[in-house]
């Protein structure tokens, strides 16, 4: 609960409780004072922090204090006395359990709600810098969109960047997400989920200051690409952006249009998630080219951002010599590419990323890699178990899904495992424990992978390789750190 929602429950219990029991002459007075206080203590409420339907219980408290001095009012006007015989003085012990009782469900159900959907808060970054971010628009005129059959609609991309920013900065906090029923639309089509589940994340601020000043603290400082994954935002790990952003790094996410939840332009045009039934390697090799193609072009826009001849935000900012990408999922398997396609990334972090995409070289990455597993995607066993259901779902039979196992994980994988490569294993944790979608709600995460627990864990692995490789601090041990870490392990070739 928010701070005003805390105090709306602590404040509504004692009036429910005191006002279902008073024995005074003036009761039906001292209910209606109840109601006020507790309708005034609402609309602060909604005032201050906003509405959400969360708290109906807790708003419906005023109601029903207000329906006992309605009772209260009638029982003195038709003569019944307000305190009765020994007989009838009290109720009955069984008339006050069934009201205790039925209080107590209230009350239970007015903290409930709100809590298993919360507008929950990140955790501070650790980092030395405070964190600035700043939306851009994207047109690639030279080339087409390939989801629309328009050939004069350009590939449009909306990028979000993080980056270290001035400590004086009295900027706002900016929102989690932008245009959010837009987005939980194409969430919804993703996972089934209804937007009305999740409309508290309008709700939701970030640690970052919007449109703040880039820090003037270092001259330059290192660059991050960031890609999503399929039915993903660019938002999506924005407990890891903030992180990387305070320790020194501008961190530039990517929306791909028509494979994210949703992209909002600035002229409030969509484009909305296009689900496409695919399946194995050869149905996602384009997908991932036209994902390098976008990753490649934000590098270009920002390389050409940052010279000191142009205006703006990145102006001599960007350290063009010390550049990453990182991904989740689908985004994951882009930076792969990436670390092998463009000559200026110099280290890839893949976040439960199959290695779509052209194959791993026999020989290994000859860059640094990080990969970043969850224990259920690696599991044979749950694998196995879950193929009925994906033969069920589908048009192709057990051998296509045995041979993307075999691909996937005993060819492209190992052959990932080269001198500078980590493969790192997050013990319970499932394919969402790498993104802030467990943070939504506290029934989602899988049990033994508490998030923040797991985010800490992440944040941690995810600066260290990077300043290792990006920074040059070569007494980093990732091995070490792998070690140091109770909920994660190294995974040897």
């Amino acid at each position: 609960m928010r701070n005003i929602e805390m105090l709306l429950f602590i404040v509504n219990v004692i009036l429910l409780f005191v006002c279902a029991f008073l024995r005074l002459p003036k009761k039906a007075l001292l209910q209606t004072i109840g109601a006020g206080i507790s309708m005034l203590c609402g609309g602060i409420q909604i005032l201050v922090e906003g509405y959400r339907w969360q708290n109906i219980p807790l708003y419906g408290s005023a109601l029903i204090i207000g329906l006992m001095a309605f009772q209260s009012y009638r029982a003195r006007r038709s003569g019944q006395p307000i305190q009765k015989s020994s007989a009838s003085k009290t109720k009955t012990w069984l008339e006050q359990t069934v009201i205790i009782l039925v209080l107590a469900i209230y009350t239970g159900v007015s903290a409930l709600l709100p809590s298993i959907l919360p507008v929950f808060a990140f955790s501070e970054p650790t980092g030395s810098f405070p964190v600035g971010t700043s939306t851009l628009f994207m047109e690639d005129v030279t080339r087409s969109e390939p989801a629309t059959d328009n050939p004069d609609d350009h590939r449009k991309l909306m990028v979000q960047i993080w980056y270290p920013a001035e400590t004086s900065s009295k900027a706002p906090n900016a929102d989690y997400m932008e245009n959010v029923p837009v987005v939980l639309s194409g969430i919804r089509e993703a996972m089934s989920l209804s937007p009305f589940l999740l409309s508290q994340l309008r709700y939701v601020k970030t640690h970052a200051y919007t449109d703040a000043k880039i820090s003037s603290a270092q001259e330059r400082f290192p660059l991050l690409l960031f890609s999503p994954g399929l039915t993903g935002f660019r938002n999506q790990n924005t407990f890891q952006v903030e992180e990387l952003a305070s320790q020194g790094y501008i961190v530039v996410g990517i929306d791909h249009p028509y494979d994210a939840a949703a992209v909002i332009y600035p002229d409030q045009t969509t484009a909305l998630l296009r689900m496409e039934d695919l399946s194995g390697f050869e149905d996602y090799k384009t997908k991932t080219s036209y994902w390098v193609d976008d990753t490649k072009f934000v590098l270009d826009h920002i390389e050409a951002m940052s010279s000191s001849a142009q205006s703006g935000i990145l102006s001599g900012k960007v350290d063009m010599d010390r550049v990453g990408v990182f991904g989740h999922s689908f985004g994951g398997a882009t930076a792969a590419q990436m670390l092998m396609k463009d000559s200026r990334i110099q280290a890839a972090l893949n976040m439960d990323g199959v290695l779509y995409g052209d194959p791993v070289p026999e020989r290994g990455f000859d860059k640094a890699y990080l990969q970043m597993n969850a224990a259920q995607s690696i599991d044979y066993g749950w694998f196995a178990q879950s193929l009925d259901q994906a033969v069920q779902a589908s048009e192709h039979d057990r051998g296509h899904y045995e041979r993307f196992w075999a691909e996937s994980q005993e060819r492209r994988e190992k052959a990932a495992m080269g001198k500078d490569s980590y493969f790192v294993v997050f013990d319970h944790a499932n394919h969402m424990s790498f993104t802030d979608f467990y943070l939504f709600s506290p029934l989602l995460p899988p049990s033994g992978a508490e998030p923040r627990r797991v985010q800490a864990s992440i944040n941690e692995l995810s600066t260290a390789f990077f300043d290792r490789y990006l920074k040059g601090k070569q007494e980093i041990n990732m091995e070490t750190i792998v070690r140091d870490r109770s909920n994660v392990t190294l995974q040897k070739p």
